[in-house]
C-alpha cells in the first residue's frame, strides 16, 4: 500500500509538472521594427477546471530571476486560468527600455490570444510590471504595438510607485525613468479597461503615503478611465511584499517629489494570501 501511495503521489507530481512550459513568445517594439523573441512560462490548467481565462504576469525590476512570479501562476492555472510569466529581463542590471518591456507585453497578449479555448486575456503585474499594466490601460500602446482588435480585458497593478503616474497624467513625468522614450501625452487617451490597483500603505517610494494611489486616480485624464479604476489598500504592507525576503536599499531620485529614500521591503505573507484573493475576486467577477 505504501509503494501504491507513492507512486500515486509521483504520478500527481508529474501531472502537475507536465503543465508548466517553456515557451518562446515574439514580440516587436513598434511599426516597421524586427520581431525579436523572449523566454516565458505557461501554465495550462486542468482541462476540467479551465475558464477560458489567461492572465499574463509580468516581473517587478529586480528581474525574473526573484522567482516572484510563480507564486501567482501557480495559484491561477490551479483555479482555471491559463498563465504565462514573461522572462523580461533576469536581474536588474539587465533591465532594457521602457519602448522594450511594452513591446514585450504586446507580444504575451498575442501569445495568450492565440491559444485554442482562451476567450479573454488579462494582465497583472508588480512594481515594474504595474508600471506596463497601468500603461496598457491607455489607447497609445495598443496603437503604437499594433494591437488590431486585441485588447486586455482586465488589468492589474501591485504596489506601482504612484506618484509617477500622477507626473504622467500631469505631462510632467518625461525625466523619469520608467518613461523614457515614451510620448510625453501617452498617458492622456486611455483605452477604458477595468484596472484595480493594489497599493502599499506603506511605500517608501510614496513616501509612506497610503492615500498616494488615489490622489493618482483623481488626476487620471480620462474620466471614464478613472471611474473604472479600483484602490485597494492593503495598509500594513510594503512595496514589493510578496519578495519573500525583508531588505532594503537606496533609491536616488526615486521618491516621491524626485528625493532620495531607502526603500524598506519587508516579507508579508499576510499581504501575499489577501493580495491573491482580491485579485481572484477581480478576474473572476
Amino acid at each position: 500500500m505504501k509503494n501504491l501511495l507513492t507512486a500515486v503521489f509521483l504520478s500527481l507530481i508529474a501531472t502537475v509538472s507536465s503543465a508548466q512550459t517553456w515557451v518562446k513568445v515574439s514580440y516587436d517594439t513598434g511599426s516597421d521594427m524586427p520581431t525579436q523573441q523572449l523566454d516565458a512560462v505557461l501554465r495550462m490548467p486542468a482541462e476540467s477546471s479551465a475558464n477560458g481565462q489567461a492572465l499574463l504576469i509580468l516581473h517587478h525590476g529586480g528581474g525574473f530571476s526573484f522567482n516572484t512570479t510563480q507564486q501567482y501562476g501557480e495559484f491561477f492555472s490551479k483555479r482555471g486560468f491559463v498563465t504565462l510569466e514573461l522572462k523580461m529581463f533576469n536581474e536588474n542590471r539587465d533591465e532594457p527600455s521602457p519602448l522594450v518591456t511594452r513591446g514585450q507585453m504586446m507580444g504575451g497578449l498575442k501569445h495568450l490570444s492565440q491559444i485554442p479555448g482562451v476567450k479573454s486575456v488579462s494582465a497583472m503585474g508588480m512594481s515594474l510590471g504595474a508600471f506596463l499594466t497601468l500603461d496598457a490601460s491607455t489607447s497609445w500602446f495598443y496603437e503604437r504595438y499594433q494591437a488590431g482588435p486585441l485588447k486586455f480585458h482586465k488589468l492589474a497593478a501591485l504596489y506601482p510607485v504612484c506618484w509617477f503616474y500622477s507626473e504622467a497624467a500631469k505631462e510632467t513625468g518625461g525625466d523619469l525613468r520608467p518613461f523614457a522614450g515614451l510620448p510625453t501625452d501617452y498617458f492622456q487617451r486611455s483605452a477604458a479597461i477595468p484596472l484595480l490597483i493594489l497599493a502599499a500603505g506603506r511605500d517608501s517610494y510614496d513616501g509612506m503615503d497610503a492615500g498616494a494611489c488615489a490622489t493618482f486616480v483623481k488626476s487620471i485624464p480620462d474620466a471614464k478611465q478613472a471611474e473604472m479604476t479600483q484602490v485597494e489598500v492593503l495598509p500594513n504592507a510594503t512595496h514589493g511584499w510578496d519578495h519573500g525576503r525583508t531588505y532594503s536599499f537606496p533609491v536616488r531620485g526615486g521618491c516621491k517629489g524626485r528625493t532620495n529614500c531607502i526603500n524598506n521591503i519587508v516579507s508579508n505573507p499576510d499581504a501575499v494570501e489577501l493580495g491573491k484573493r482580491k485579485l481572484l475576486e477581480f478576474f473572476t467577477r
